[in-house]
């Protein structure tokens, strides 16, 4: 099992969870974790700066600009493409503080 977290995670039926984790088998999302925003040391737990999402999103171009709010648009997306919860992709880049797009802001899938 993977174990990995980040300043924030959205996944579908989740609300916005801060300094969480998710929990991979097989690259399939098994349990997302909320922490109570308090992320401690965990052995093998892997930390990325910016927003884990669902997998279906990586890859995507959001066609968000710069302060628009960024969690509608990923929401968009989910509406559209989620299927089921297999891999996640980071979002790096956004403005953390107020969940707007920022200019240059790049999603990948994490493998």
């Amino acid at each position: 099992m993977r174990k990995v977290a980040a300043n924030y995670l959205f996944f579908p039926g989740y609300p916005l969870i801060k300094n969480g984790y998710v929990v991979l088998e097989q690259n399939q999302v098994k349990e997302v974790v909320d922490t109570g925003g308090l992320i401690r040391e965990i052995q093998g737990l892997e930390f990325y700066a910016g927003i884990l999402v669902a997998g279906c999103v990586g890859g995507k171009d959001l066609n968000c600009k710069a302060g628009e709010p960024l969690l509608p648009t990923i929401e968009s997306v989910y509406l559209q493409e989620y299927r089921e919860a297999k891999g996640v992709a980071l979002i790096e880049g956004a403005d953390l503080k107020t969940l707007t797009c920022r200019q240059g802001m790049r999603i990948s899938l994490l493998r």
